[in-house]
């Protein structure tokens, strides 16, 4: 298996495999994350075996109607997804370990990631939603990352659901209060 980091601007030259469907079929996946790289500040980690995509991960900047747009030192990881023939061989803390080590200003950011139940592949899993949950929360702190409490509705609208955050070492103590103050601002 090899890792890669594609930045803004580049072009995704192999295929996805055919069991990463949690966020569409691989055309469609192909065809968004052309698309991603074609906007500024993204950056795409993929697994690669046998001349074919078997997983990866996004680093994307905020949607604009998103209150986190607002922090230009604010991103959001997107999907993370391994194939199911590929799962439980580490790939996808390989993937995020990559993907936090290859981006030149991650000291300087604030990476967001927000966990929805019905994104997860439960069915092929085995697990149910709680243990998921908990495999997802270990995989996240393995690259850093600290639960959050935003007071987004989407997390609330089921306990499973969850956010993450990881804070880069050169984030100020300023950047990071008005970060907290947005997550949750009732807590403020």
């Amino acid at each position: 298996m090899e890792l890669l980091s594609l930045f803004s601007a580049q072009q995704l030259l192999y295929p996805l495999h055919s069991g990463l469907t949690c966020f569409g079929g691989p055309d469609e996946q192909y065809s968004r994350l052309q698309g991603l790289l074609a906007e500024p500040y993204t950056q795409v980690c993929i697994a690669i075996h046998e001349e074919e995509v078997i997983g990866y991960a996004t680093l994307l900047s905020p949607e604009p109607v998103e209150r986190w747009s607002l922090l230009s030192y604010v991103r959001v990881m997107g999907v993370l997804e391994v194939s199911p023939p590929y799962r439980g061989q580490q790939i996808a803390r390989s993937i995020l370990q990559r993907l936090f080590r290859d981006d030149e200003d991650i000291e300087r950011r604030i990476v967001l990631a927000f966990e929805y139940y019905w994104h997860w592949d439960l069915k092929n899993s085995g697990l149910d939603v709680y243990e998921y949950k908990s495999m997802l929360k270990q995989l996240l702190m393995s690259s850093g990352m600290e639960e959050v409490y935003p007071d987004d509705p989407d997390i609330h609208a089921h306990a499973a659901n969850f956010a993450m955050a990881r804070i880069g070492r050169e984030i100020s103590t300023e950047q990071m209060q008005r970060f907290f103050y947005m997550v949750n601002p009732r807590i403020w």
